[in-house]
């Protein structure tokens, strides 16, 4: 008995163990997440060309070089200039800077006529070293964990350098035909097989309840002209006629079975 109590608390006391890890990892997560977080989370020490860069700054690289970013989507970004990391990686120099690459760190940005919220997209402008929000999709530096409306500051941001592919909220009226046709054939372009099987779907279906169709007006016309010719065999061809009903119909929903399976393959 003692034994077994023994055991129990043991028991216990790991779950417990796991139950405090898993509220800890929680309130870290809800810390990330609630935005709670104002450090950077890692950042790397890289020798920067451009001497006017500073904490905040967006940093791409370009011919070979460092320099804070110019343009808007800009495909080279590398990262934001750190402003208090926890954890620095490499030799620090006088021509280093400690760039984060993956995680949150505030970003000099400008909110521009609508403002940055929380979760849109952030990408680079053609202010200096400066992101903005990203209305279109294209080449980000990360995401935005806070809301903005100044003409120009900072925000925490959660960095992840990436080619962003989002569906841009407009209403129809706002869309050109040109625009509305590019996005079909986009769709088609990039689900060619998925577009293949429904339309082998659809005439597979069609083609069922056409050739049902077909079978049972020819079925139906052959078996009048049989009673009219031959009364006295009125009852077999009934018969007959009821069977190749029920063939057809077999056939038909076998058709449409098949549509259905070729959709859920």
């Amino acid at each position: 008995m003692k034994r077994f109590i023994k055991k129990r608390r043991k028991i216990l006391s790991f779950f417990a163990l796991v139950g405090f890890f898993s509220l800890v990892l929680l309130f870290f997560s809800g810390s990330v997440y609630g935005q709670n977080v104002s450090f950077s989370q890692a950042a790397t020490n890289f020798i920067v060309a451009d001497e006017e860069a500073e904490p905040g700054d967006i940093i791409v690289k370009k011919d070979g070089e460092l320099v804070r970013s110019e343009k808007r989507y800009d495909p080279d970004i590398l990262g934001v200039v750190a402003t208090d990391p926890i954890i620095t990686v490499g030799t620090e120099t006088e021509e280093t800077l400690p760039i984060v690459t993956s995680g949150v760190t505030t970003m000099r940005v400008t909110g521009g006529h609508e403002g940055i919220r929380t979760g849109d997209y952030i990408t680079s402008s053609e202010i200096p070293g400066v992101g903005q929000r990203a209305p279109t999709p294209g080449y980000v530096v990360g995401r935005a964990l806070e809301n903005f409306d100044g003409e120009e500051g900072t925000i925490r941001v959660l960095v992840n350098p990436h080619e962003a592919l989002f569906d841009v909220e407009r209403e129809w009226d706002e869309i050109t035909l040109w625009e509305a046709l590019g996005r079909i054939f986009t769709a088609i372009e990039r689900d060619v097989p998925e577009v293949i099987r429904y339309i082998l779907a659809f005439f597979v279906a069609v083609g069922s309840f056409i050739f049902a169709f077909r079978s049972f007006a020819t079925a139906l016309r052959e078996g009048m002209k049989g009673i009219s010719r031959n009364p006295l065999a009125k009852g077999s061809i009934k018969f007959a006629m009821v069977l190749n009903l029920l063939g057809i119909l077999i056939l038909t929903l076998a058709g449409l079975g098949l549509s259905v399976f070729i959709i859920l393959l």
